[in-house]
């Protein structure tokens, strides 16, 4: 059994969704979720409130029972001891693999059954020899909004190039405004023109959480559609019309990542913003797939 933590928004959990399934097919093994940290009421402080959404999509693991979980809870000391084990060539049982460090760990890929991991886990490194798979268990599963359904005939049909705009409580709350650089209009002014300028009648679709501000600081001569019926429940939808525009243009949000990263057009071309932190202790060297472009 591999049991998987699952907490932030939507592109998180799909990361901590993603490993855990290569590593449930990997140790031909059942994949469970923990979603206990998504239900604590005691957190304190300025944050943004998660709900568990992967039950949106077709995927292939059940939710951890709380003795699921019990197994597995161990001090810090203990939790050290048996990261190391992975670099060992013996096969333990009840294993809690806690994530070292943001960038790619190569060790992690060796986790063995009955282990939990806990982690972000943010690189296709963890989970791309299992793209053809994701592909098909991380689509919407429920009836979209009438909207969406229209909208998905229009752009499947243009040129279509979305551009992710992330504002929201990346500036409102000073923890996330601390953590994250913003994108400036100068990025996506110049990730308009590198993708445009390639392209033929392109049509953008923008998806913000502050689409004021896009229209106000970002001047371009092309035909523009702002996606903005996709609220509350039906958020996840604009993740979905992002994965089906001919390219994309994300934000430093794992959100778009996960638009981008779930088209399927082979020629597609991806633009991302190079610095994703303002703070140094995270190394961000293996979050953006080599093919995509960084400005």
């Amino acid at each position: 059994m591999i049991i998987s933590k699952i907490y932030g928004g939507l592109g998180n959990q799909l990361f901590q969704y993603a490993f855990g399934r290569y590593l449930s097919i990997k140790n031909n093994t059942e994949l469970k979720l923990d979603t206990t940290a998504l239900e604590d009421k005691s957190i304190k402080g300025e944050f943004t409130i998660r709900t568990f959404q992967l039950d949106l999509f077709s995927i292939h693991a059940t939710i951890a029972s709380v003795s699921d979980v019990e197994k597995f809870k161990k001090s810090k000391i203990q939790k050290i001891k048996d990261l190391a084990l992975l670099y060992l060539p013996i096969r333990f049982n009840n294993l809690y693999i806690k994530e070292p460090f943001f960038h790619f760990f190569n060790k992690a890929l060796k986790t063995p059954e009955n282990a939990y991991i806990d982690g972000y886990w943010q690189s296709e490194k963890y989970f791309s020899s299992i793209r053809e798979l994701l592909l098909k268990e991380l689509k919407p599963k429920n009836k979209l909004h009438e909207k969406t359904s229209e909208l998905e005939v229009e752009i499947k049909t243009t040129q279509s190039v979305s551009i992710h705009i992330r504002r929201g409580d990346y500036i409102s709350i000073k923890s996330n405004n601390d953590y994250y650089e913003t994108c400036t209009p100068e990025y996506y002014t110049s990730a308009i023109s590198y993708i445009c300028d390639k392209l033929e009648e392109p049509v953008l679709y923008v998806f913000s959480d502050e689409p004021t501000w896009f229209e106000k600081n970002v001047k371009t001569n092309y035909k523009t559609i702002y996606i903005m019926h996709n609220t509350g429940n039906h958020s996840y939808e604009d993740m979905y019309l992002m994965s089906l525009c001919k390219h994309n243009i994300i934000a430093n949000s794992s959100f778009s990542w996960w638009g981008a990263w779930l088209n399927a057009n082979a020629h597609k071309i991806v633009v991302a913003p190079k610095k994703w932190f303002k703070i140094k202790s995270k190394n961000s060297k293996d979050l953006l797939p080599k093919e995509w472009i960084q400005l």
